[in-house]
């Protein structure tokens, strides 16, 4: 399994980071590890250019991610057939995409 790291980027006045995909029909993407700073909101949003798709994120050790065996949940929005933005404010280690139909794009930032 790939497992993607954020890519760090200067966004506004101070450093962040973010991850841009696209996910054709029916794929589940790739892990992407949430790096460890205490107290950042992680926004997620959903370009649905497809029919739907969703979120799914972990709280599992970055060893079970890597391994596979990491623990997903849905994001709260579920599946979403619109242009949908979150903020996730419980901490998680690693975020993932899924395409339930259609193509979809999605943007990770922190």
């Amino acid at each position: 399994m790939t497992v993607q790291n954020m890519i760090s980027r200067t966004l506004g006045r101070k450093p962040g980071y973010h991850h841009t995909e696209q996910l054709l029909d029916g794929v589940t993407g790739d892990p992407v590890i949430i790096p460890p700073l205490n107290g950042q909101p992680v926004t997620c949003s959903m370009i649905i250019t497809g029919v739907s798709g969703k979120f799914q994120t972990t709280t599992s050790t970055d060893a079970l991610v890597a391994a596979g065996t990491a623990v997903w949940e849905d994001w709260p929005e579920g599946t979403v057939t619109v242009n949908t933005d979150d903020r996730l404010l419980s901490p998680v280690t690693a975020v993932r995409g899924v395409s339930v139909s259609g193509v979809v794009d999605i943007n990770i930032v922190m």
